[in-house]
């Protein structure tokens, strides 16, 4: 089985809620890009504005992470996963009653808002209460890689045959159900600790090295930069920049359709870097994945056709590889007691300073063209490689060995 044999009956239940909430945030998260050239005839409007909406979704997205993380360590993380699920659900159903850009994008601001807890609440669970983190960060990244590689192409087709309504509607309705799912699954609250276990977590909040933390967070935001700004107008420059033998598609269907074929391969990065993470030392293979990105962003930058479809596929694979890695760290860099603050600082740098790259990017898309945003998208990958090859002389480039701490969790009903 792909869950594997060593994991019990409630570690599968987690994973499976985890893994189909994972892709569908990013269908939320995800759903304007290949949009854009059906918004900007409906609203009428340009890459900035758009930018703007994207950014308005982007900053409640990471921004809420931040005290979601703090809310996850007291109340469980399975609560908000199922405030997430209904949130957005009821959220994208009320883009039915849009008429203006203005109402849009707040209603976006809004869907982003509830999707914000899902990443702190989710990585702290699995964290918590599962045994093989390496593996079950790789499972579940690949879930989000999926949502990330689908989205252009389920969007653009449905947009294009229905409207550019249809696709919030359907995500809306699959996030509704996915929220009575999740009722159905006990959640997970921690045991009560006995002094001597505060004594250890109070031991383990004084070993934290401040400096590493700020090192990769800079490493972390800087790619969460790169993500957005690539991810808002990779739709648009591919539907630009690729024309394969004389096709006759629509710039959306193809913008959509090629995107989602390059960005499969990032479930693959996903998989392997969850695999290897248990084995060697993570802070090298973090390094040596944002390096070949790097390499490989410049090349979509200067490039069409076939050889930009090349280089996104390895873009894509090496890019997610990263974030099983990240997830890794952070389970180690912080005592467990504080994960879902570690996760919750995570993904407010990745996620809310990272969309500021959505703005900006339409501005430089705007004044200078698409491949503009490429070239800026490098050499924010480039201030990535210099905080990572950093961390990684901090730390010693040791062999990373899985925590050792038993992991016990009492299940709640409430």
């Amino acid at each position: 089985m792909f869950l594997g044999r060593n994991l019990n009956k409630e570690e599968k239940k987690i994973i499976k809620l985890t893994t189909s909430s994972h892709a569908l945030v990013h269908l939320y998260e995800g759903v304007i890009p290949p949009l854009i050239p059906l918004l900007m005839l409906e609203f009428s409007t340009d890459y900035f504005h758009l930018g703007v909406v994207v950014t308005a979704l982007s900053y409640a997205f990471g921004f809420g992470s931040l005290p979601a993380g703090f809310v996850s360590d007291r109340l469980g993380p399975k609560k908000l996963i199922t405030a997430y699920l209904f949130g957005t659900g009821l959220a994208s159903l009320l883009i039915l009653g849009s008429s203006s850009l203005l109402f849009y994008g707040i209603l976006m601001a809004l869907v982003g808002l509830f999707c914000s807890p899902y990443h702190p609440a989710s990585n702290a669970l699995i964290s918590q209460a599962i045994k093989e983190k390496g593996r079950v960060f790789g499972i579940h990244g690949i879930a989000g890689s999926l949502g990330v590689a689908l989205v252009p192409v389920v969007s653009a087709w449905i947009g294009t045959c229905l409207g550019w309504q249809g696709p919030h509607i359907l995500y809306g309705i699959i996030g509704i159900l996915l929220g009575f799912y999740s009722l159905s699954i006990p959640g997970q609250k921690a045991a009560k600790k006995s002094p001597g276990e505060l004594e250890k977590d109070n031991e383990a909040e004084q070993s934290i090295s401040v400096l590493n933390l700020v090192i990769f967070f800079i490493s972390a935001m800087a790619l969460g930069l790169t993500y957005k700004g690539i991810m808002t107008f990779l739709p648009a420059y591919m539907g630009e920049s690729v024309n394969i033998g004389g096709m006759t598609v629509n710039r959306v269907t193809m913008g959509g359709t090629v995107t989602t074929l390059a960005l499969l391969s990032g479930a693959g990065g996903q998989y392997l870097a969850g695999r290897l993470v248990d084995r060697f030392s993570a802070e090298k293979l973090y390094l040596g994945s944002i390096v070949i990105g790097t390499v490989f962003v410049f090349i979509m930058a200067a490039t069409t056709n076939l050889i930009l479809i090349a280089a996104s596929v390895v873009y894509a694979f090496f890019y997610f590889s990263t974030q099983p890695i990240q997830n890794y760290l952070l389970s180690r860099y912080f005592p467990r007691h504080r994960l879902g603050m570690g996760f919750g600082i995570h993904f407010f740098v990745t996620f809310g300073i990272g969309s500021t790259a959505a703005a900006v990017s339409g501005y430089l898309a705007d004044s200078f063209g698409l491949k503009s945003v490429f070239y800026f998208m490098g050499f924010c990958f480039l201030l990535s490689c210099a905080a990572s090859w950093a961390l990684l002389l901090r730390t010693g480039a040791k062999k990373t060995a899985p925590p050792t701490e038993e992991i016990t969790v009492t299940v709640s009903n409430r």
